[in-house]
C-alpha cells in the first residue's frame, strides 16, 4: 500500500496470513492440539514442566512458551487464561485493560454524525501531569462515539483513567489542518459567504459543520460579514479545541490489543524468560507493552516470540 508503506498479502485475505503460518509451523514438526486448553503447569522435580489440560490429560516440556494472547477480541476465543497462570504462580500483574479501543460519546450539538469520516484531524489527550498527541489523523463518527486510528491511538488515556474511576483526560480535537489563527483570517474576510459554507469550503462535512455552528451558537444563516466578535471566538475554539465527551469505551470487544501484563522486570528480556518461572517462556500480549496503531503490537508479538 504506497500511501502508507504497509505490507498486505496479494490476496488481501487475512487467512492466508494464517494458513501460511501454520503451514510453516508443519514443515518444521510443530504438532498442533486443538480444544486443549492449559489449565496448569507443574514443576517436576528434575526441572521439566507437566502440562495439564483442560479436561484431562497431559503434556510433558523441558520449556513452555506461554503465547495465549491478552483479552481483546473474546468472540475468537480470548480468555486470558496466560493472566490467571502466571498470577497463579507468583508474577504480578499490571492490571490488564483495553487498549486501542474506540471511545464512546456524545456527538457535537448532540446530533447523529454516524458514518462521518476526516482524515486531517489532530488530536491529542490533555491532563494535568501527562497527555499525549495521536499519531493519525484519521477519525471516525460510530453510532456510539469514535473509532479510527487517531481515536484508538489515544484511546488508552481515557480507558485506564475511567477504569480506575478518575477523571478521564480531556480528548481535544483541531478538526482540519487549519490553526486557530487561520480560521481567524478566513473568517474576517468577511463577504456574503454563509458560515457554514465557508467551514464546508475548508473540508469540513456538512453535518459537521452545522453541528458545530450550532455548538458555537452560530445561526447557520450567519454570514461572514455579520458574524459578531464572541461567535467568532466561540466558533475558532469548537474548530480547533473541541474536547469530545467521553462516556466510556468499547472495551474489550472492540480492542485492538490488551494493556497491561507481566512487568518486564520480572522476564529475562534478552529471552523472555521468566524469573519466577525458569523454563517458561512468556510473549506478546501477556507482557506489559502495547504500541501505537499501524503495526507495532504485531511487531511486538513476532520479536518477543521469536526472542523466546
Amino acid at each position: 500500500e504506497e500511501a502508507t508503506g504497509k505490507y498486505f498479502p496479494a490476496s488481501n485475505s487475512a487467512a492466508e496470513v494464517r494458513d501460511r503460518l501454520v503451514a510453516a509451523c508443519r514443515r518444521h514438526g510443530v504438532e498442533f492440539s486443538y480444544g486443549a486448553g492449559l489449565q496448569d503447569l507443574q514443576r517436576q522435580p528434575d526441572g521439566t514442566w507437566r502440562l495439564l489440560l483442560q479436561g484431562g490429560g497431559s503434556v510433558a516440556a523441558a520449556r513452555v512458551v506461554l503465547a495465549t494472547g491478552g483479552l481483546s477480541f473474546p468472540r475468537l476465543g480470548a480468555t486470558g487464561d496466560g493472566y490467571r497462570l502466571l498470577r497463579q504462580h507468583g508474577h504480578s500483574l499490571h492490571e490488564p485493560y483495553p487498549a486501542l479501543t474506540p471511545l464512546l460519546g456524545a456527538h457535537p450539538g448532540q446530533q447523529q454524525l454516524t458514518g462521518i469520516s476526516l482524515y486531517e484531524a489532530e488530536l491529542a489527550a490533555r491532563r494535568a501531569k501527562a497527555g499525549g498527541r495521536a499519531q493519525r489523523t484519521a477519525m471516525l463518527f460510530t453510532h456510539r462515539g469514535y473509532s479510527g486510528p487517531a481515536v484508538l491511538d489515544l484511546s488508552h488515556h481515557a480507558v485506564r483513567a475511567l477504569e480506575r474511576q478518575q477523571p478521564a483526560p480531556r480528548i481535544q480535537v483541531q478538526w482540519t489542518p487549519h490553526g486557530a489563527a487561520d480560521w481567524e483570517g478566513k473568517m474576517l474576510e468577511g463577504g456574503a459567504l454563509l458560515v457554514p459554507s465557508l467551514l464546508r469550503r475548508e473540508g469540513l462535512p456538512q453535518r459537521l459543520a452545522e453541528a458545530l455552528c450550532g455548538e458555537a451558537g452560530v445561526p447557520l444563516d450567519r454570514k461572514l460579514s455579520e458574524l459578531r466578535k464572541a461567535e467568532r471566538a466561540a466558533l475558532v475554539e469548537a474548530l480547533t479545541r473541541y474536547t469530545l465527551p467521553v462516556s466510556g469505551s468499547e472495551g474489550y470487544a472492540k480492542a485492538e490489543v490488551t494493556g497491561g501484563g507481566v512487568p518486564l522486570n520480572e522476564l529475562d528480556v534478552s529471552k523472555m524468560q521468566s524469573r519466577v518461572l525458569p523454563g517458561v517462556y512468556v510473549c506478546g500480549e501477556l507482557c506489559d507493552v502495547f504500541g501505537r496503531i499501524g503495526g507495532f503490537n504485531f511487531w511486538w508479538a513476532w520479536v518477543s516470540g521469536r526472542l523466546a
